[in-house]
């Protein structure tokens, strides 16, 4: 009964974790102003300049940004999934990607992560 106990027990911390926002913190201005550029000035790229930020990703890092859909599985309206999250893909200066998921009509950022070989700087 205790591996159960614990199985349970560990689920519900990831559960937790995956589901935790990612921090966010007051935007650096030369980063809101980078993907202000990049963005043809989005109206969420101040919360997600906010969120990479806290990441601790500088406006010298990002070398590019692009916009696309979030591969979820999205709310029903109408009968018909709609995918209301967009991903913002910022290209790394020193290869790779890191990737901010937000909702567009909140700009409440869901995820922030690094993909192809980009690394997220060690928090602390």
């Amino acid at each position: 009964m205790h591996p159960i106990r614990t199985l349970a027990v560990a689920g519900f911390v990831l559960t937790g974790c995956i589901a935790a926002a990612p921090p966010e913190a007051s935007p650096d201005p030369a980063l809101t102003a980078k993907l202000r550029q990049l963005s043809d000035n989005d109206a969420c790229s101040d919360r997600i300049a906010g969120a990479l930020t806290a990441a601790g990703i500088t406006a010298d890092r990002v070398a590019g940004y692009d916009l696309a859909p979030a591969a979820t599985a999205g709310r029903r309206s109408g009968g018909t999934r709609r995918n209301l999250q967009r991903q913002a893909w910022l290209k790394m200066a020193g290869g790779g990607n890191v990737v901010v998921q937000f909702e567009p009509s909140s700009c409440r950022i869901a995820i922030l992560y690094a993909r192809d070989g980009a690394v997220l700087p060690t928090a602390g």
